[in-house]
């Protein structure tokens, strides 16, 4: 890829279509990811039994003079590790995507227990950067891994990796899926990191 084309992925034409192309992969996989966070925030609520809510009360219930600065995160941090997962996730489309799955899965069964064991405090400090980390990063991490397993997949029917890529938006696609998942990703560190800790106290009434 030239300049040029790698210029043509922030045209209003070119977004347009990568939707429009890449509809199905993204709903499939945004429908994995939640259907395996109601899971786990199902099996979070039946472990949480009598607990439930816990964390909340001992929030609510902690000495008062803890700070914004006490809480605060590290965007780079954040940033550096939640990208080396969803990379993972990516890559592993070579690998027909089941690497990719079982991160995904186990990622979003984790992220979902803690709702089911206490919603109000997941509310607060886990919701406002989910929404960017697993709804955005993950989502385009797992279409990505399923465009590289598409383009995989085209390369052995056709025999020929070079005929695989004669779809001129294949390769394209693959790389603006990858330039959203990190836009997210850092979008989600910086709430993480700065936005979320202040929600948290405000919430609690620190």
């Amino acid at each position: 890829m030239n300049f040029s084309d790698m210029m043509e992925l922030f045209t209003k034409k070119f977004i347009k279509g990568y939707f429009s192309r890449n509809k199905k992969l993204i709903l499939l996989s945004l429908v994995i990811l939640i259907v395996f966070v109601i899971i786990g925030a199902i099996a979070g609520n039946i472990f949480a039994g009598e607990k439930y809510g816990m964390i909340s009360k001992m929030m609510s219930e902690t000495n008062k003079s803890i700070s914004y600065s006490d809480i605060a995160g590290d965007a780079v941090g954040l940033f550096t590790h939640n990208l080396l997962v969803d990379l993972v996730v990516f890559i592993g489309g070579i690998l027909f995507s089941i690497i990719s799955l079982i991160l995904v899965i186990f990622n979003a069964v984790a992220i979902g227990a803690p709702f089911g064991g206490d919603l109000y405090f997941s509310m607060v400090s886990i919701f406002p950067h989910f929404i960017f980390e697993y709804m955005g990063g993950s989502v385009f991490a797992l279409t990505g891994a399923f465009l590289i397993t598409k383009l995989e997949i085209s390369a052995i029917k056709k025999r020929s990796v070079k005929e695989a890529f004669l779809d001129s938006y294949v390769l394209k696609d693959i790389i603006f899926t990858l330039i959203l998942m990190v836009i997210l990703l850092l979008v989600a560190a910086i709430i993480e990191a700065y936005a979320t800790p202040m929600i948290t106290l405000i919430a609690f009434g620190k």
